[in-house]
């Protein structure tokens, strides 16, 4: 080979090399940082799940909850003679509304509003009968336990 030849190779070589070596180095930085993105974006992704499934989780505890302070405080209305907290039942009962669906619940609202009626009513005595209002509440509370619990049930374990 001659020396000229080989010079010029030599020369090629200094101008090319760091181009490529550049070029393939920006390739990977590129790819690396696409990698990066990729797993803050999952992460993110992962994130937002997570929230959204605690707040879900959350929610239902939240109505169970409800149903059960209904469930609790009606009862304890119920067998004090309404000498216990009606604020306290009224509350849960209203909350309690706003998650029942009577056509899904076999109108459990619709008998919890009678209900309701009967726990707040003046009269000692309902009906034509002229029955004991507790004793008539405790009946009708006695319908709408099941179906509370049935709700409770029914609530999305996750």
């Amino acid at each position: 080979m001659k020396p000229e030849t080989i010079t010029a190779v030599i020369a090629v070589a200094a101008v090319v090399s760091p181009v490529l070596t550049a070029w393939i180095n920006n390739y990977y930085k590129n790819l690396t940082d696409q990698r990066i993105n990729d797993d803050k974006l999952r992460l993110e992704k992962q994130r937002q799940e997570e929230a959204q499934h605690q707040k879900f989780i959350e929610q239902n505890v939240r109505i169970r909850t409800i149903y059960e302070k209904y469930a609790e405080y009606t009862l304890e209305l119920i067998t004090s003679r309404g000498t216990s907290s009606i604020q306290e039942q009224g509350k849960y009962f209203g909350l309690a509304m706003i998650y029942v669906d009577g056509s899904v619940s076999y109108q459990i609202d619709k008998e919890m509003s009678e209900l309701q009626a009967m726990l707040i009513s003046e009269d000692a005595k309902i009906g034509s009968i002229s029955r004991d209002r507790f004793q008539v509440a405790n009946d009708k509370f006695s319908i709408i336990a099941p179906k509370l619990r049935e709700l409770i049930n029914n609530l999305p374990k996750e």
